[in-house]
């Protein structure tokens, strides 16, 4: 009886209830613990971590199907989810697309986790196999077990390479491929799953990932083809025509540059942006523009060398805008004397992404959102906006989120009113 009062009362209070068990290990004097302990311990913490990931995916399912994040003032579960867990952009949008392959038709890896025969990663990595492969159930069955299988005696990356070999393992005729290359469907198939990134790759530059249909691809190369070929220049000592020695790739990339510079250039071909043409917005300290050092940043969050910056203000319609050494806006160029156009510039210089806590949207998706509203006598003024995304926007109209300008940073602050 006693055991059945003192039990937890929730399943928060249960996973509480453990963590403050596994606590108790802080007292372990590890240094005498001997090799064998120490080995069995870490064996079994990499058990627990699966068990939890198991739990989590089936938590993380009913947050979104439950739309629980939005009561806790969140647009998203995915943007909550990379929240509580303090990870990097983009991990809760990887736990929901793990999570909903597990709960849904892979129960044979969750089960497997939950038992601690596979690791978080090997789960990514088998659900994210079994959804490139021909739907047949059955061959998507046959597939899950014979990975699952090997995840006892290969690493998660190593599994990767296997789940990469699996076609040629478990429909070597084709004939299952063959199906799924019905041309309607896999149109159809490539449109919705349509995307394009840019990511930052580690090494100062960024990378380019995307996905589309044949029809779209064909556009693309057609608008690139023409810039893209090859370019003879002149050589400055025999005066006769030098070939153009970018490879394909880099005129490719080129011509894609100065498609998008091309359509910043003509009048009404892209959408104004809050009463501004789109253009590019580089911020520098006005020290580091004299002195040539240090680095800027453009209005996408991304960081470029002053020697960058130099480099595009040669295009007049770059907009510099320079910093005093508190960070103040000094100076906002501005194409166009629209006074929204240049509030718009220094509140984005300001805020930088969606000011909301937790969310780093960038100003592309954001709206200038007036602390006091217009209506009751609120000014059109720096300091009496934020930069919100829209759902964000929304969600303050509708919740009891409230924004002020802190009178000391000058920056909004977000306060839940009681």
């Amino acid at each position: 009886m006693t055991a059945l009062l003192d039990a937890p009362t929730s399943p928060a209070a249960a996973v509480a209830a453990a963590r403050a068990t596994l606590a108790g290990l802080a007292e372990v004097l590890w240094a005498a613990t001997r090799p064998e302990d120490l080995l069995a311990v870490t064996e079994e913490l990499q058990a627990l971590r699966s068990a939890v990931a198991a739990v989590e995916a089936r938590v993380a399912v009913e947050v979104e199907a439950s739309e629980a994040a939005k009561t806790a003032g969140w647009v998203s579960p995915s943007d909550y989810l990379t929240h509580v867990a303090g990870a990097r952009h983009g991990h809760g949008s990887r736990v929901l697309r793990t999570a909903r392959g597990l709960c849904g038709d892979r129960t044979t890896t969750l089960l497997a986790l939950q038992s601690g025969d596979v690791s978080p990663e090997h789960a990514e990595v088998i659900v994210g196999v079994i959804d490139r492969l021909p739907t047949s159930p059955s061959l998507r069955d046959e597939a899950e077990r014979m990975l699952v299988d090997h995840a006892a005696t290969l690493n998660a990356s190593e599994l990767r390479k296997v789940g990469d070999r699996l076609l040629e393992v478990l429909d070597p005729d084709g004939t299952a491929r063959a199906e799924e290359r019905a041309l309607e469907r896999l149109e159809r198939s490539a449109h919705l799953g349509r995307f394009l990134t840019i990511a930052d790759d580690g090494i100062g530059g960024v990378r380019l990932r995307g996905r589309g249909t044949v029809e779209d691809a064909a556009a693309i190369k057609s608008a690139l083809h023409a810039l893209a070929a090859p370019r003879p220049g002149t050589d400055p000592d025999c005066g006769e025509s030098a070939r153009d020695l970018r490879d394909h790739g880099a005129r490719c990339w080129d011509a894609l540059v100065e498609t998008c510079l091309k359509a910043q250039e003509t009048d009404g071909l892209l959408p104004d942006q809050h009463g501004a043409k789109p253009r590019v917005t580089v911020t520098i300290g006005l020290e580091d523009l004299r002195e040539g050092l240090g680095a800027a940043t453009l209005d996408t969050g991304d960081t470029v060398s002053v020697s960058a910056v130099r480099r595009m203000a040669c295009d007049a319609d770059v907009i510099p805008a320079v910093l005093g050494s508190a960070g103040e806006v000094l100076d906002v160029g501005r194409t166009q004397r629209l006074v929204t156009a240049a509030i718009w510039k220094a509140l984005v210089l300001r805020d930088q992404h969606c000011r909301f806590p937790g969310c780093r949207r960038l100003p592309l998706a954001c709206d200038a959102h007036h602390l006091v509203h217009w209506v009751d006598g609120g000014s059109t003024s720096l300091d009496n906006l934020v930069l919100l995304c829209r759902g964000h926007h929304t969600l303050l109209h509708a919740t009891p989120w409230q924004v002020r300008l802190d009178p000391v940073t000058r920056r909004p602050a977000f306060h839940l009113r009681r």
